[in-house]
């Protein structure tokens, strides 16, 4: 029996945030991980990857918060999973014409966008959010 390591599939890169008070932005060019991570008491993500390098894959957004929400934004022909939490605080996704949103997860109070059919075999941006207060907001760059 032969045992190789398989070299064609890499560790995923995770970029953890962690913080008390204080929230995680990107924007700008700057090299998106497949992974990322942002858990705080008090603070939201704005992450802008429209002039982000992002991996051959899709990202995956977790962002955890008792208070923040989070607020993305996606080039043409990126596909994403994002999972929120929040007990005040909902999501932000601003999306490319053509691209399919897919939201699901509930939230007590607020609203929450409905799926949106991009075009078939197109980018797919998978929504998950579970808020006490905050709900999904999508909307389609000019």
């Amino acid at each position: 029996m032969e045992i190789t390591k398989n070299t064609a599939s890499h560790p995923c890169r995770t970029e953890w945030s962690l913080s008390l008070l204080g929230g995680l932005k990107q924007q700008g060019a700057f090299a998106a991980r497949e992974r990322t991570v942002h858990v705080a008491a008090v603070g939201g993500a704005k992450l802008d990857h429209t002039d982000a390098e992002l991996p051959a894959g899709p990202t995956h957004v977790v962002k955890a918060a008792l208070v923040g929400g989070a607020e993305l934004a996606y080039p043409e022909g990126a596909s994403a999973e994002v999972d929120a939490f929040s007990v005040l605080g909902g999501v932000d996704l601003t999306v490319p014409a053509g691209t399919t949103v897919e939201v699901s997860g509930f939230s007590l109070l607020g609203g929450r966008s409905k799926d949106i059919a991009g075009e078939p075999g197109g980018a797919v941006i998978k929504v998950r959010s579970y808020s006490l207060i905050g709900g999904v907001k999508v909307r389609q760059a000019r």
